[in-house]
């Protein structure tokens, strides 16, 4: 069954819901399955073992946030050539991405394992958590290669037009990984190692099948795993579009570890809560996300097949959907966050944290809309370096400055929290004047208003 669509033709509304309908779908599993997680460590685990898995994850994404930088680097770039029907590129491509990412993979996996202790001491991490968090770390950093693995080859698959089976890889890893949950925590009581384990058992799973997909992809750009190889040129095109998307990444993640070691410093009691109520608004993200990808993929196929007629149009389906998706998900959460966040923890205290935390974040989550759906235009567009630039200093060293200053003034909670929302609004400010002023974008208008 062909399940790849061609979004540089055909009706625009139609093509990027069918296109972003998987991806969200794929975001949902994804939250499903951590919060799956979560729930059954905060239930059959040891004391502390949810504070643990919780305060690991900031640290997890800065270990390989920056090269899944790769995967919308490679998207991006896998898109346009997609579009131009270069099909020489797209097997450069592919081969370039996957060898990136075993080197990259490795590196990262003997870091982190080597360093666990070191770098979750660094954090602030409460010493009543510290060994089960460690042994959290190191088991889950075992699956760093599959990981990217995955994260990258799923990326080139939608980048195709093809968000369809990328959903369905990610369905059945995430339903072995809910089994294995159940049954190295809850039957068999190995903690958070299990939890652990389940997860990275899961990741094998879905890069098996994602690396199989692409192995079986046209004769002129598949996968030949015994024949990996690629151009210098390639390598440098990856590099020039993926690592400003990797550096965004790391930044964001620096900044997000920045706000869990504060949070760490109020307690493990605060850092459940946090944990707790961050795997619900995990689903808040999730059209966003989508939505920021598709018009990724969505504007690089365009100008790759030359029709910018198209393009501005498309932004602003993205933008609308975003919004609309993104308040009827909050609406959700606010009405039923007792139920919700019961299944998490029934301590009053920790629930009384996470409360707090929803209050602060649902109040411009929506903002947030304009600046990553924009941002991913201007990525497709090519313009990846200055989408990074404006994140890392309206969302990182905002967040940064702000933590560092703000807190020496009122040391509360809610200080912390509050830096999310401000962090948003001024993002979606500048990348909204820089997207306009994009020549990528006002090379769109013009060519629009010629036809």
């Amino acid at each position: 069954m062909k399940t790849s669509i061609n979004l540089t033709e055909g009706p625009i509304l139609r093509g990027l819901v069918l296109f972003a309908i998987p991806l969200m779908l794929s975001n949902l599993f994804q939250q499903l399955y951590n919060t799956v997680d979560s729930v059954v460590v905060g239930q059959f685990a040891q004391a502390g073992s949810l504070a643990a898995v919780g305060g690991t994850g900031a640290l997890v994404n800065l270990m390989v946030g920056f090269f899944l930088g790769i995967s919308t680097g490679t998207g991006v770039l896998y898109a346009m050539h997609y579009g131009a029907n270069d099909k020489q590129g797209l097997r450069n491509i592919t081969n370039g991405a996957l060898l990136l990412s075993l080197a990259c993979g490795a590196v990262i996996t003997a870091f982190a394992i080597g360093f666990a202790p070191q770098l979750l001491r660094l954090m602030d991490t409460p010493e009543d958590v510290i060994d089960l968090a460690v042994r959290y770390f190191r088991g889950l950093m075992v699956g760093v290669i599959p990981m990217l693995l995955y994260n990258v080859g799923a990326g080139m698959i939608r980048a195709g037009g093809d968000s369809a089976k990328p959903l369905l890889y990610l369905f059945v890893s995430g339903a072995v990984n809910v089994g294995l949950d159940l049954l190295f925590v809850a039957a068999f009581d190995w903690g958070v190692a299990g939890a652990a384990a389940a997860t990275v058992l899961s990741q094998f799973v879905s890069a098996v099948l994602v690396l199989v997909h692409l192995a079986r992809l046209p004769q002129d750009y598949r996968l030949r795993p015994l024949h990996l190889g690629t151009t210098r040129v390639t390598l440098w095109d990856i590099a020039r579009i993926s690592f400003p998307c990797g550096l965004q990444s790391a930044m964001f993640n620096i900044s997000n570890l920045l706000v869990q070691t504060k949070i760490n410093s109020f307690g493990s009691v605060a850092m459940a809560g946090v944990t707790a109520y961050t795997k619900l608004d995990g689903f808040v993200y999730m059209p966003i996300w989508a939505l920021s990808f598709a018009v990724s993929t969505y504007v690089g196929q365009n100008i790759g097949a030359g029709r910018y007629d198209r393009v501005r149009k498309g932004v602003r389906v993205c933008v609308t959907l975003g919004v609309i998706c993104t308040l009827v998900v909050d609406a959700v959460i606010i009405l039923c966050h007792n139920s919700l966040l019961g299944l998490f923890t029934e301590v009053e205290s920790e629930q009384a944290y996470a409360v707090q935390m929803m209050w602060f974040l649902v109040s411009l989550e929506w903002v947030y809309v304009f600046s990553d759906v924009l941002g991913g235009a201007m990525r497709g567009a090519g313009q990846a370096v200055k989408v990074t630039c404006v994140s890392a200093c309206c969302i990182c060293l905002f967040r940064i400055v702000w933590l560092s200053v703000a807190l020496l003034v009122v040391n509360d909670i809610s200080t912390v929290f509050i830096c999310y929302p401000l962090s948003w609004l001024l993002s979606t400010v500048v990348m909204t004047i820089c997207y306009f002023k994009s020549s990528v974008i006002r090379r769109c208008k013009s060519q629009s208003a010629a036809v």
